[in-house]
């Protein structure tokens, strides 16, 4: 697990809420407190599309983060912001996939439950703490920094 702390919040904001550059994450769950806190649960409710809509989402358990950040930026925007917020992204399997094979590490697809990004504002403080969660035991913790590493890499990309 690492946490980062952003400085430059107004340009990382901007990435998250306007460009594309986190559309790639599913989201696990959003909370935002303004004049009221709104959560957001990002499980796909499978009943509410039509059968051919559902074979075109990427993965059918969690909405993508371009898929509801205009829900999140309409609730953010305005002359106040807000008291806190925290999304929690996860990986696709092709991030899994490709983190896997681009480190050579000895973990499957499998074996990882999920990669996470917790994005957190609480007191004018912007951090972004990274997490994982296996489906097996594991004294392993390549898997844990080669994730940290992607994260780094991404946000020094972006930020």
């Amino acid at each position: 697990m690492n946490s980062i702390n952003i400085t430059d919040i107004k340009s990382f904001m901007s990435k998250l809420l306007i460009k594309e550059d986190f559309d790639f994450f599913l989201v696990e769950e959003a909370s935002i407190t303004t004049f009221n806190t709104f959560n957001i649960d990002g499980h796909i409710i499978k009943s509410y599309y039509e059968p051919n809509e559902l074979e075109k989402l990427q993965d059918t358990s969690l909405s993508s983060w371009g898929a509801i950040k205009h829900i999140c930026f309409f609730l953010i925007k305005g002359k106040r912001t807000p008291s806190r917020f925290k999304f929690v992204f996860k990986a696709n399997a092709d991030i899994v996939s490709k983190i896997i094979s681009s480190e050579a590490l000895s973990f499957n697809e499998n074996d990882i439950a999920g990669l996470y990004l917790n994005i957190k504002y609480e007191n004018n403080s912007l951090n972004c703490i990274t997490a994982i969660s296996m489906n097996t035991f594991t004294m392993d913790k390549t898997i844990e920094k080669a994730w940290d590493k992607y994260i780094e890499t991404l946000l020094n990309n972006i930020c």
